[in-house]
């Protein structure tokens, strides 16, 4: 039976809206709470107390109805565990998470003579020194020939300012690499924001809370093709 939360608003579980056990099973894991909820953090934990689990409950549930889609949510949902939060940014992601994932030569960790003044804001500095980013990350390619300019900088080196001018506060924002159709990919120096700024519609919009969410994204996608060439994943999604 539902319950009746603050001001009065009904709570519905699984078993009112008459769900099967394995939608209960997919959103323990993720808001902390039941026989699913995960024991820690990490690949490890993921792996051997939520995943096992998981897939116990989905292979016992009634028959082969929509079993893609139970593969897919035993591998896909606990991904959400593997970061917890973290001092200063959203997320703090395992030791070694990007390099096992993306190999270490394929991160770039930058130092204190790669960053402008602009960017003050230390636990962005700290992320991109200490943990670093992918190079390739599927939608941006990160600017590794040169110290990380500011947009402003950018455009004074390119010697051609874009038709509708520089967002306002590009003297603050840092331009970590290219995306694609003529867009950068920036962090604003202050704050730690992640934006995207395109030089054609003359728009800075927002992409990530910041560059821990940022790299977080980037594994996520490896990680899901990854498990999409071991467990044809396309079948669930179709």
């Amino acid at each position: 039976m539902g319950r009746t939360g603050t001001g009065g608003v009904i709570t519905l579980t699984e078993a009112d809206l008459g769900l099967p056990p394995f939608a209960a099973a997919t959103h323990e894991p993720v808001e902390f709470r039941g026989p699913f909820a995960p024991r820690g953090y990490g690949p490890k934990a993921v792996a051997a107390d939520m995943y096992e689990r998981l897939t116990s409950v989905f292979d016992e549930a009634a028959g082969d109805v929509a079993a893609p889609y139970r593969r897919m949510a035993a591998l896909i949902r606990p991904l959400a565990r593997i970061a917890r939060p973290g001092p200063g940014l959203r997320l703090g992601l395992p030791p070694r998470l990007l390099d096992e994932e993306f190999g270490s030569a394929a991160i770039v960790r930058f130092e204190d003579v790669d960053f402008p003044a602009a960017l003050t804001h230390e636990p962005t500095r700290r992320f991109l020194g200490e943990v670093g980013l992918p190079e390739h990350g599927y939608w941006y390619e990160l600017d590794t020939d040169v110290p990380l300019p500011t947009l402003s900088e950018y455009y004074a080196q390119e010697g051609d300012l874009p038709v509708g001018g520089l967002p306002e506060g590009a003297d603050r924002l840092i331009r970590l690499g290219g995306l694609p159709e003529d867009t950068s990919l920036v962090v604003d120096g202050a704050t730690g924001a992640v934006l995207c700024w395109s030089e054609p519609d003359a728009a800075l919009r927002p992409l990530n809370a910041d560059v821990s969410t940022l790299a977080f994204t980037v594994w996520l996608v490896h990680r899901e093709q990854a498990l999409d060439g071991r467990y044809d994943l396309r079948d669930a999604r179709e």
